[in-house]
């Protein structure tokens, strides 16, 4: 019979106490409390250039190449219309030479020489625009690389908390959709410097380089450009209503990811309930909200680009206009100009064209990069100390001296706790729902580190200790069986990846897995569907116990682990940990007490403080918590006798933050 008030939890226990930090408790940020997607973003923002920056360090080579093929094609763009304009007033409209150089026997010899450096200059242009095109996805990617390494890396490093409080759509969103988004923006930021220093170009020989050769009239130039600082104050003005909408389109997908991730992953929980329709109706709510704003940010994108054309054409007219009398006035054979402005016209707004339209994407690259570097920038809740030393190998002696724990101040979890658990010594947690068992072990485990006292393991304080080389001394069994993609004999020796085919199947043996295990059509080397889902629960679950033991740790830590087996496969485990936990330290939390009957010690929790503490029998006589435990998991009075009462046993209150 399995005791309502035992209840499962497991690990699953701890960290739903860990919900109290979003409150503010232990000072640890969760993706809820950071800006998210509530992050406007501007289409530059230094900070997170100069982060993309710090990427590039291996790269120089190839960033010094792509800068200069940038150079190189900016400035072929830009003087295309020049040599244009010298060809006709200097080669053309002069005449011919009488004493051509030596090295250029034509009588049109300056033609010619605008000619082959016009030439020249092409070819360097083109060359340039293919360089351009080779090496800078060549370094997004390699951006692109990097910024998914170090995510993935960082996030493994953070608190189980922290992915308890933060919705997996929101993590996705950041570790997928934003790397991508500001890896594709890096590329568009690069042709907007390009598109920026065009303009710088343009701006100067219309305004400085052809007055000086007396090819233009500056004021001619001047009006030309007068439309740009319209441009300007319509950009300002529109920025501020698509920088709702986009900050509205943000927050629509990650709720559309949410509520994806959550019914893919309670897929069977939706069926069995029957919510297929309901949840499908809220799907499309929030889907067509996704789309209402996309919609809306389309109407501001689309309603700019027709005023920028209108602009251009308005250019355009100035020039035809204005220089045409001129030549008409005076009769000044100035036709060159003529052509070679609109060219300067088209080549000034074809970047402020690509800079309207790329205006929105470079401002969500960026807002994803702010997203992309708080993630980076959260701390672990728990660090390795600076002197920390590396954890010898340990005997598995394990003592807690008054140790007090909170997730939220003012709240305490566990209260005062002294412990000595001995090397090899069998050792059972139990208590009520809330009562701290889950707690308890998880700090051994340093997912979380005490509010006072110390936990030491061979007498080092954990705390002062690298904590990877303490826990590869340890496992953790859950409840919640896990597996990853791969093979069966890769699931096993996943803490342990360099253990032999023997150890394997050694360790599946130990725990009863091996026959079953055999009894399928590719053994050790069968595939298994995602989270194992070819397998039973129990089947799962042995396989991580041999996963357990093949790493052949000194302290074990059971974590409610047959909460979810039948009874057959739990008889099975409990005859095979007879054999695994000898010389070794084992930590069993189990609701079904009669898996810790034979425990050396068994320690009682009661709010968060020990009750009690003895062997099976001993604690039965003194007609305790654990009595009390016992006649209800058992249906038994207090007498021991089978009780007739079919009411329910009143159970201590749970301790706040603490679901086990």
């Amino acid at each position: 019979m399995r005791g309502g008030n035992m209840g499962g939890g497991g690990f699953g226990g701890m960290l739903g106490g860990m919900r109290g930090l979003q409150s503010g408790g232990m000072n640890s940020p969760n993706l809820d409390n950071l800006t998210d997607e509530g992050v406007q973003g501007s289409a530059y923002d230094n900070k997170v250039v100069m982060r993309l920056a710090t990427y590039l360090k291996s790269h120089q080579k190839d960033v010094l190449i792509t800068i200069g093929a940038i150079v190189t094609y900016t400035v072929g763009n830009v003087t295309i219309p020049l040599f244009m304009l010298l060809g006709i007033q200097w080669g053309i409209n002069q005449g011919y030479d009488s004493t051509p150089p030596a090295w250029l026997p034509f009588e049109s010899w300056r033609l010619h020489l605008v000619a082959l450096v016009f030439l020249a200059m092409s070819l360097s242009y083109f060359t340039a625009m293919y360089i351009q095109s080779v090496f800078m996805p060549k370094l997004s990617q390699s951006i692109l690389y990097q910024l998914r390494t170090q995510m993935f890396s960082h996030l493994q490093d953070l608190s189980p908390s922290f992915f308890h409080r933060t919705p997996v759509g929101r993590i996705m969103s950041r570790s997928q959709s934003d790397v991508l988004q500001l890896t594709e923006t890096f590329e568009l930021m690069v042709t907007s410097v390009a598109d920026m220093l065009s303009l710088v170009g343009i701006m100067l020989i219309m305004l400085v380089i052809l007055p000086l050769l007396g090819l233009a009239d500056w004021r001619l130039s001047l009006v030309c450009l007068s439309v740009v600082p319209v441009l300007f104050f319509i950009l300002a003005y529109w920025q501020r209503f698509a920088r709702r909408s986009f900050t509205r389109i943000r927050r629509a997908i990650a709720m559309v990811n949410g509520e994806y991730n959550q019914n893919i992953t309670g897929v069977r929980v939706v069926e069995s309930l029957n919510r297929q329709d309901e949840n499908l109706e809220h799907f499309q709510d929030l889907n067509y909200e996704h789309l209402d704003a996309n919609m809306q940010a389309s109407r501001f994108s689309g309603g700019l680009q027709p005023i920028v054309e209108s602009l251009i054409g308005i250019a355009f007219g100035v020039v035809i206009v204005m220089g045409g009398s001129a030549v008409l006035g005076t009769g000044d054979p100035s036709w060159g100009v003529l052509l070679a402005f609109p060219m300067w016209i088209q080549r000034f707004f074809e970047p402020i064209r690509h800079l309207t339209m790329q205006y929105t994407q470079l401002q969500r690259g960026m807002a994803a990069g702010v997203r992309i570097f708080e993630v980076i920038d959260l701390q672990p809740e728990v660090n390795d100390d600076p002197d920390a030393i590396v954890m010898p190998p340990i005997t598995g002696e394990i003592e807690f001296e008054n140790v007090s724990f909170h997730y939220v101040p003012g709240v305490d979890v566990l209260q005062d706790i002294n412990l000595h658990i001995q090397p090899g010594e069998n050792v059972a947690l139990v208590g009520s729902t809330g009562a701290g068992k889950s707690t308890l072990v998880t700090l051994i485990h340093r997912f979380a580190d005490v509010t006072q006292g110390a936990i030491k393991v061979d007498g080092h304080d954990i705390r002062h200790v690298q904590r990877r080389t303490m826990v590869n001394q340890m496992s953790m069994v859950l409840q919640e069986p896990y597996l990853f993609s791969g093979t069966i004999n890769e699931n096993i020796r996943y803490l342990h990846v360099e253990a032999s085919d023997e150890d394997v199947i050694a360790a599946a043996q130990a725990v009863g897995a091996h026959d079953f295990i055999m009894a399928l059509e590719g053994g050790y080397n069968s595939t298994l569907a995602e989270r194992g889902n070819n397998l039973s629960i129990g089947q799962r679950q042995l396989l991580s116990f041999a996963r357990a033991v093949v790493a052949d740790p000194k302290i074990i830590i059971l974590d409610e682990a047959t909460a979810n087996i039948d009874t057959y496969t739990e008889l099975l485990i409990q005859r095979a940990l007879q054999r695994v936990l000898q010389g070794r330290t084992s930590i069993v939390i189990a609701h079904r007490l009669s898996t810790i009957r034979n425990a050396d010690k068994i320690i009682v929790l009661d709010h968060g403080k020990v009750a009690e503490i003895g062997n099976h029998d001993e604690l039965l006589e003194r007609k305790g918590v654990y009595a009390r435990l016992y006649a209800i998991n058992y249906g038994l009075d207090s007498n021991g006798a089978e009780s007739s009462d079919s009411g329910t046993v009143a159970v201590p209150a749970p301790a706040p933050g603490d679901n086990n």
